[in-house]
């Protein structure tokens, strides 16, 4: 994520971007390009914290012209720290994916899906705490005219956490890994094609 964008996005703070921010940020050039997905920074939510940042991500992969699995990472800074956050910064991250019929009507679709987090977290070595979050399942249903052409099940997870250092680089694996699981794939798939920083990270 540039600095330069994200010190304009908290301009209505009236405050200068505090140093910890900007250095939580170049972290996320630690963290590998991911392989299969396609990044962009894109605006944060301004009302959580003073400071925030955000990235987008979707897979190459589609189908039916619709990518497999998207989300979103944000990065929120308080200066002051949040009680409910038990600390100064918090992650909030969101993936989406398409799911097929079978998968889709699993019950223990919710419990799976969110042990692909904690293990992507575990597996990128993110220490956290104060993690909490939603598995929610969307049944989809397209129409053409009075016909339906084409229904789907997808799961949204949703979840937030405090990382306990301003390293950021292992959170932001762990959400690149969380798509690709999330997608279909095992987790070794997810692997880097290069320690080069992330494109947000620039």
């Amino acid at each position: 994520m540039t600095t330069t964008s994200t010190s304009s996005s908290n301009q209505d703070t009236g405050a200068a971007v505090p140093e910890r921010f900007h250095e939580a940020l170049l972290s996320m050039r630690d963290a590998a390009r991911p392989r299969g997905l396609v990044l962009e920074e894109v605006p944060a939510p301004r009302r959580l914290a003073p400071f925030t940042a955000a990235l987008s991500a979707e897979t190459v992969e589609t189908e039916m012209g619709t990518p497999i699995a998207s989300g979103r990472f944000v990065v929120l800074h308080d200066p002051e720290g949040q009680d409910a956050w038990d600390g100064d910064f918090r992650v909030v991250v969101q993936a989406r994916a398409r799911l097929d019929d079978e998968v889709g009507t699993d019950p223990l679709l919710g419990s799976a899906a969110w042990s692909w987090l904690q293990e992507s977290l575990d597996s990128a070595g993110a220490g956290h705490r104060a993690l909490v979050g939603t598995v929610t399942r969307v049944l989809s249903e397209t129409f053409g005219g009075l016909e339906l052409t084409d229904s789907c099940g997808h799961v949204e997870i949703r979840a937030s956490w405090s990382p306990t250092t301003p390293d950021l680089a292992p959170h932001l694996a762990a959400w690149y890994e969380l798509l690709h699981v999330a997608a279909g794939h095992e987790p070794e798939q997810a692997a880097a094609l290069s320690v080069a920083g992330a494109g947000a990270a620039r």
